[in-house]
């Protein structure tokens, strides 16, 4: 794994450097977010921390997550370079990246999804790694920076969350001996487990009670609904779903599990695969993208037009991959 040349000049060359992740972040987004951050801060490089959403509350640990936001125009106009995180194309870092002064600097691209559409000035893209947090700590390591307590914890997170703690097909030993630097570095494993899988509400628990007695399956894909009326009942909100997919997708004699939340008009799935099956084509087609075995999509459209439209097209996958 190693970053391209021009992208390693553009970074150890810039001084003041904006770093970005994705709407709705997720523990690899924030991770990457604040690990490669605090390790340019500590190199002597001014580094501004955006994120189009707020982070959610489970990461609110790690250090920095309250500093996260969506970016002034001054620190758009101030930086030489811009460098995008865990985001496979534009439209994931939310329209206010897409103005002029954005437009006009140089854009380094740091992500692990398959459906990357290589949208930045220099792309590096590595779909075999299991986290973006990954391939940063990787890109500390061979540019020199500094990599400490508060670095490694955050791109430890990073990793854990993404690869459910350490459970997904491309938990490698590759990424297994990175985990292994950063533990070594000061990050603890048994922190950021209890951490990040040990934050449920009782907001949470009313939400996915609901939801879990809604569950259908059929031919082998699995998946529930969650309405506005839910949660609003339950006081709860879009982020209290997150890990709702991967507790379905542990269902035996399934392939494909699916979670539909109402969202704004529109709707918003996650989707996660067993081993040996890949939905990523079918998240892309309907406006998303992810990995393989985790993707996701948001689409215009009622929660019943988009079940429709969101079965049918796994069903049709897993019959081309001759799991139906």
């Amino acid at each position: 794994m190693t970053p391209p040349d021009n992208l390693k000049t553009l970074i150890l060359e810039a001084q003041r450097l904006l770093l970005i992740c994705h709407v709705t972040p997720d523990g690899d987004a924030i991770g990457s977010l604040l690990g490669l951050g605090w390790s340019l801060r500590k190199a002597g490089k001014q580094v501004t921390l955006a994120c189009p959403d707020t982070t959610p509350t489970e990461l609110q640990f790690l250090p920095g997550a309250d500093e996260i936001g969506p970016a002034r125009p001054e620190a758009l106009a101030q930086a030489e370079v811009i460098v995008i995180l865990d985001s496979s194309d534009r439209e994931r870092i939310a329209n206010q990246y897409a103005e002029a002064p954005f437009l006009a600097k140089p854009v380094i691209v740091i992500d692990h999804h398959v459906t990357n559409v290589l949208f930045g000035d220099v792309n590096w893209v590595e779909p075999t790694a299991a986290a973006t947090a990954q391939m940063c700590a990787e890109l500390i390591r061979q540019l020199g920076l500094p990599l400490d307590e508060e670095v490694a914890l955050c791109l430890l997170t990073g990793i854990v969350t993404d690869t459910r703690c350490f459970r997904t097909s491309n938990t490698t030993a590759e990424v297994l001996a990175a985990a292994t630097r950063l533990i070594e570095a000061g990050a603890s494993l048994a922190d950021v487990t209890e951490r990040v899988f040990r934050d449920n509400s009782l907001a949470r628990i009313c939400l996915w009670a609901r939801a879990l007695g809604g569950v259908q399956m059929k031919d082998r894909v699995i998946w529930t609904e969650v309405s506005r009326e839910m949660l609003k009942a339950c006081g709860a909100g879009t982020r209290d779903t997150t890990g709702l997919a991967n507790f379905l997708d542990a269902t035996r004699d399934t392939d494909v599990s699916i979670v539909l939340v109402e969202k704004n008009g529109k709707v918003e799935a996650s989707m996660r695969a067993q081993r040996g099956v890949d939905i990523s084509g079918v998240a892309f087609g309907l406006g998303g993208g992810g990995h393989p075995q985790a993707a996701g999509f948001t689409r215009q459209g009622t929660l019943a037009e988009i079940r429709e439209q969101v079965l049918s097209a796994t069903w049709a996958a897993l019959r081309e991959q001759g799991r139906a």
